[in-house]
């Protein structure tokens, strides 16, 4: 089991004392291979903005050789003298609109229906620019591919402050790691949060921060400020740290079970 048994955005069923509604999903059914009817409209336009944020840096792109419903690259950005990170970032989850809850006011539907995700690696994470990403530095590049197909294989959306737990035990992300969930900041009014495209639509970008399952169960009792707090609290980094503590370590309620 994976992503699928828990997460923010299908068939309500409660709302955590934190103010945040579960929602839970069936299997997919096997449709087959949807080949996605257009690919990369507004990907340019991503890395443009990518690129003015951060400037002067080799790139690659990690081309999706098959794609279901749509066609999701991974951009890695390297690091350089100023700025000892990578950067990597998807483009085609924009591709197709997603689909926001229908509580959600119709006037404001249209402004969360577009988003692209992306994260930071440290300098020395085992990447090279002339080979296909190892298995061992490949599960942050994997996550982003599967979190930016979701919506659009479920009929969902996902925004600021939606968590995709990785299954009913929160197990890890990968073997090397202890996250069992990931958590979605950013999407805001900053350039690192938003695009408004050429042809007058808003795109959120959303940065995916692994997180434990305390962590996650914390959220959803005090909700999503109170977890962000607790992130600035501990000086949590913006980049990835596969090692960095738990925050939450003794939390031990379970409110989405």
């Amino acid at each position: 089991m994976g992503f699928l048994d828990k997460l923010f955005g299908g068939k309500k069923e409660s709302t955590t004392p934190g103010g945040s509604p579960i929602y839970r999903y069936d299997e997919l059914k096997e449709e087959g291979l949807r080949t996605p009817k257009e690919s990369g409209i507004y990907a340019r336009e991503v890395e443009e903005r990518f690129e003015e944020l951060f400037p002067g840096r080799e790139s690659r792109v990690l081309h999706e050789v098959v794609s279901d419903l749509v066609h999701v690259d991974v951009h890695v950005m390297w690091p350089n003298e100023e700025q000892n990170f990578f950067v990597v970032y998807t483009t085609g989850m924009s591709d197709l609109p997603m689909t926001p809850a229908r509580e959600i006011p119709e006037e404001h539907r249209r402004d969360l229906e577009l988003a692209e995700l992306y994260l930071f690696l440290p300098g020395d994470w085992p990447l090279d620019p002339d080979k296909l990403p190892e298995e061992r530095a490949y599960w942050p590049i994997r996550t982003l591919k599967f979190v930016a197909r979701f919506p659009h294989q479920y009929n969902t959306w996902l925004n600021w402050g939606h968590t995709l737990p990785n299954g009913p035990d929160y197990a890890p992300l990968d073997d090397s790691v202890g996250f069992g969930a990931i958590t979605l900041m950013g999407g805001g009014d900053s350039p690192l949060g938003r695009l408004e495209t050429r042809d007058g639509r808003r795109l959120s970008l959303l940065h995916l921060v692994p997180a434990y399952k305390e962590e996650i169960e914390y959220k959803l009792k005090y909700g999503m400020e109170a977890l962000m707090k607790l992130f600035e609290e501990k000086n949590v980094p913006v980049i990835l740290d596969p090692k960095r503590p738990n925050l939450c370590p003794d939390f031990k309620e379970v409110l989405d079970g």
